[in-house]
């Protein structure tokens, strides 16, 4: 229900308030800065420029939010890939764990030569083939809820052996930004790498804030069985999808059904991704490559990198192409994300973006008057009571929804805009939960089980 009110009284009221407070507000009209830890330069406002184009509406290069899909390689992309790829030190340190239980594992060559430390034997092959059979040993014959056990109880306790930080830690601060960015714009963000789908899936939301279901990666057939009556599905070695170079449109097509208009990579694994984004596009596009040239910081190589991430051919197809290249040491400000900079696991991508208020306690709100609230991937919020701006911190856990102290400009209004802003900002303090309807609709609830607040998501 809307609630049409005479507000032409008003009119001149408005226009005083606006210049009284113009000084007031001017904080709120620079927005921070999305990309904060990126160097002013090329590789940033090339995305800045990209972006714009295609969220602004009356952009001869919009496209609509439905079809603003980015895809991001991950080793080496989002977080490192030296000296090794991070899902092969997982497989190295379950086969140092099990070698010692399973005597038959001495016969098998490339279990030794992962135990010996030999990276020149597993990565031979076009798909690196010791590597895949030895995460195939690894992986198989447990199933997914053991396998996700095994991911989780070696996070809590591995480390980095340079930077002695748990991996799930040492991620890329300025791609986390780049992530956020593009969410709060509209995008969908999807993971496409050759490591293992399932790896990934464990820790992708709660590290990338990118939920499972928008993660492909390389992938073997689940078995589905009834133990015990209880449903499982088991994973095995058998017909294995690698999901590299050639791999990743196919994985696209396959898993996303979209094609991109953002592409993200670091090596020539990620050409062929490049190039299905960016070439014969029919819509505005956009390819970056990571260079990693900060051997002080991180690491520095491309022809000859310590295990996987070779970069020559995508290089080399750059500004052919026109992709953006990102220098690691002149580009980014930082490097490293801290832990609490990283996207908050409790705020579920549905959430993000802005919000519409419809009612307020099922009285309708007013037409002319937008309350809205605007969620960020880390657990910032902020948005129009009606007459004032506020911002603050929500926190979201599954279904549960808080907010902490909201802090307000405060700028008079006419009384009926005030009253449904102190309806609003009243019931923001009742919410203790918060359900997304199939409609798309958001609905705040209280701690009786009564929705105090409907919205409806606003377009980037």
């Amino acid at each position: 229900m809307r609630i049409r009110r005479l507000l032409l009284p008003y009119i001149n009221i408005f226009g005083f308030v606006a210049m009284v407070s113009l000084f007031g507000m001017a904080r709120f009209a620079v927005a921070a800065d999305p990309l904060g830890s990126w160097n002013e330069g090329a590789a940033k406002q090339s995305i800045l420029e990209f972006v714009e184009r295609v969220t602004r509406e009356g952009s001869p290069a919009f496209v609509p939010s439905a079809e603003r899909v980015a895809v991001f390689d991950n080793d080496g992309t989002l977080w490192p890939e030296a000296p090794l790829p991070f899902q092969a030190a997982f497989v190295f340190d379950e086969l140092r764990r099990r070698a010692p239980l399973e005597p038959e594992l001495a016969d098998d060559p490339f279990v030794q030569a992962a135990l010996q430390g030999d990276l020149s034997k597993l990565l031979a092959g076009k798909n690196h083939d010791g590597l895949m059979h030895v995460i195939g040993v690894t992986h198989a014959g447990m199933t997914t809820d053991e396998f996700d056990q095994r991911v989780n109880d070696w996070l809590a306790t591995a480390k980095h052996p340079r930077f002695e930080k748990p991996y799930s830690e040492l991620t890329y601060q300025p791609m986390q930004e780049l992530l956020v960015y593009l969410r709060l714009k509209g995008f969908k963000t999807f993971i496409v790498s050759g490591g293992g789908a399932d790896f990934m899936r464990v820790w992708s939301e709660r590290v990338y804030g990118i939920p499972p279901e928008n993660v492909v990666g390389s992938m073997w057939q689940a078995r589905f069985e009834l133990r015990d009556g209880l449903p499982v599905l088991v994973k095995t070695m058998d017909h294995l999808f690698v999901d590299d170079k050639e791999g990743k449109p196919v994985g696209i097509h396959q898993f996303i059904g979209r094609r991109p208009i953002a592409c993200f990579g670091n090596s020539d694994g990620d050409q062929a991704m490049l190039e299905y984004t960016t070439i014969g596009n029919p819509r505005a596009s956009f390819g970056l490559i990571v260079h990693h040239t900060d051997a002080e910081r991180e690491y520095a190589y491309d022809a000859n990198p310590q295990s996987s991430g070779k970069l020559t051919t995508a290089l080399t197809r750059a500004d052919e192409c026109g992709w953006t290249v990102v220098d690691m040491k002149v580009d980014w400000q930082k490097i490293w994300s801290d832990p609490a900079g990283a996207p908050s696991e409790g705020v579920a991508l549905s959430l993000v973006g802005k919000w519409l208020a419809e009612d307020i306690d099922s009285a309708g709100v007013i037409d002319l008057a937008q309350s809205t609230l605007e969620f960020s991937a880390d657990g910032a919020v902020s948005g129009s009571s009606a007459v004032n701006r506020f911002q603050g911190q929500a926190k979201v856990d599954h279904n549960s929804c808080t907010f902490g102290p909201l802090a307000m400009t405060r700028r008079a209004g006419p009384p009926a805009l005030m009253d449904q802003e102190s309806k609003f900002m009243a019931a923001l303090q009742r919410v203790v939960q918060y359900r997304i309807a199939e409609t798309g609709l958001l609905f705040l609830i209280d701690a009786e089980g009564t929705d105090v607040l409907r919205f409806s998501k606003m377009e980037n």
